[in-house]
């Protein structure tokens, strides 16, 4: 469902971690507070930690069908008391696995609209969909959306090559793509290798 995607806006990533990293390099100081679900993939908490920002979780709350929702009121709260302005979005979630049904990922993107948060989207498992489950990229909900989030993906996952080494991002925001692409390519790694290509 995914419309104008365009060569430009597709840049190569060393691995989805080092993007997400590279993204929010951009867009946050060391110290910052970013917004991230919990569960949390422990990858996210250590690159967090590891380069000087905060986390701060929002707990995924179970609703009356058992199923994990985002607690948007606890999200709300975090965003406005904490003034924090970038969150990271695992879409699907991992580790609970939820496919984000489109309202839910619509009702987010307008919270990080009324508090101008810049997302970065991870979506890695997007391939790996069960039958009844629909994978909508953040990106497609809105204009808005496509411009404030930066989007991550890899084959690793789809084709079990987590050491293939080899991820991509997609960016529509020429400024935020302009700088993430810098950012990565400082650490002088961010090339593939012969398998990966």
């Amino acid at each position: 469902g995914v419309t104008g995607l365009k060569p430009e806006h597709i840049g190569y990533e060393n691995g989805v971690l080092g993007g997400v990293i590279s993204a929010l390099n951009c867009v946050c100081s060391r110290g910052d507070k970013i917004l991230i679900h919990s569960p949390t993939y422990i990858g996210f908490t250590m690159s967090l930690k590891n380069n000087g920002y905060e986390a701060v979780h929002s707990p995924l709350v179970k609703d009356e069908n058992g199923v994990w929702r985002m607690d948007f009121e606890d999200m709300e709260k975090h965003l406005k008391e904490e003034h924090i302005h970038a969150a990271i979005l695992c879409n699907p979630h991992n580790p609970c696995g939820r496919v984000w049904e489109r309202w839910e990922l619509e009702k987010a993107m307008e919270l990080f609209k009324k508090y101008d948060v810049y997302v970065v989207s991870d979506e890695i498992w997007s391939d790996i969909i069960l039958n009844g489950h629909k994978h909508t990229p953040t990106q497609s909900v809105s204009e808005d959306a496509r411009m404030r989030t930066a989007a991550f993906y890899a084959p690793s996952k789809t084709f079990n090559l987590a050491g293939l080494v080899g991820s991509y991002h997609i960016v529509y925001n020429n400024w935020w793509r302009d700088r993430i692409e810098k950012e990565s390519s400082l650490n002088h790694y961010n090339m593939m290798n012969v398998l990966s290509m």
